[in-house]
């Protein structure tokens, strides 16, 4: 017995062994012209903040579509190139694919699955350990589900937002200054006009959403520290009796 079981794993070292050296004799796929696969890859590219361009210009597109205090600017085109309109737009545009809860539920406490699997969410009544529910997708980084409607957007050498796409049967462009698109080229600088009135409107709406916005967390300030006083005196009266 024990010398059948030894002649069974030397077989199964030996079928290891020739797959192993089988692996290792991999060649890389060529092309009829003889053009043959890449393998040493360069290395990308890293800016100042260790970041490759890409992830740079996500990074970019992050800080200035989630600025809440930032004026953006949409161009609404017809497919026969027609500029419809262009209007301001607080906060952002959004996608119907955005949500604020997940689609996907992987578990609940109700039926059978797998208990530990996914993130784990609250019930429909906010509480954890009452209805509470597992998904597989993840949250976003402006803390959404769900996905955006395809585009491509860039930045010019003036750190300018740029972003094209289309929508409901129009395509647009949306820009985080006022573009003139009718005559959208500086003949003498090369850059996009826009129209100063604009302009300043858009800094001076800035502006107030700065100041709205500044109010805004000093009135959550102060209604936490009034909060904690609150508790604090609770937990002395409680002391005290």
């Amino acid at each position: 017995m024990r010398e059948r079981m030894t002649g069974s794993l030397l077989m199964v070292f030996c079928l290891m062994m020739i797959f192993i050296s089988g692996c290792s004799d991999y060649e890389p796929q060529s092309s009829k012209s003889g053009a043959v696969q890449v393998q040493n890859f360069p290395k990308v590219p890293q800016n100042a903040n260790g970041l490759t361009c890409e992830q740079q210009n996500i990074w970019d597109r992050i800080n200035v579509t989630t600025n809440p205090t930032k004026i953006m600017w949409i161009h609404l085109i017809a497919l026969d190139g027609k500029i419809i309109k262009r209007m301001p737009v607080k906060n952002k545009v959004t996608s119907s694919g955005k949500r604020l809860e997940p689609k996907h539920a992987a578990y609940d406490g109700t039926n059978t699955g797998f208990p530990n699997s996914g993130f784990l969410q609250p019930g429909r009544d906010g509480n954890k350990d009452a209805g509470y529910y597992r998904t597989d997708e993840f949250i976003g980084p402006d803390g959404t589900y769900g996905h955006s409607d395809p585009y491509i957007y860039w930045f010019d050498p003036m750190s300018r937002y740029h972003q094209w796409g289309t929508a409901g049967g129009l395509g647009y462009l949306k820009t985080d200054y006022p573009i003139d698109l009718e005559n959208p080229v500086d003949s003498v600088t090369g850059l996009y006009n826009m129209h100063k009135v604009a302009r300043e409107w858009q800094l001076e709406q800035e502006k107030k959403l700065e100041i709205s916005e500044a109010k805004g967390k000093e009135a959550h300030t102060a209604k936490m520290e009034a909060l904690e006083e609150q508790v604090r005196k609770a937990n002395e009266e409680k002391g005290g009796k």
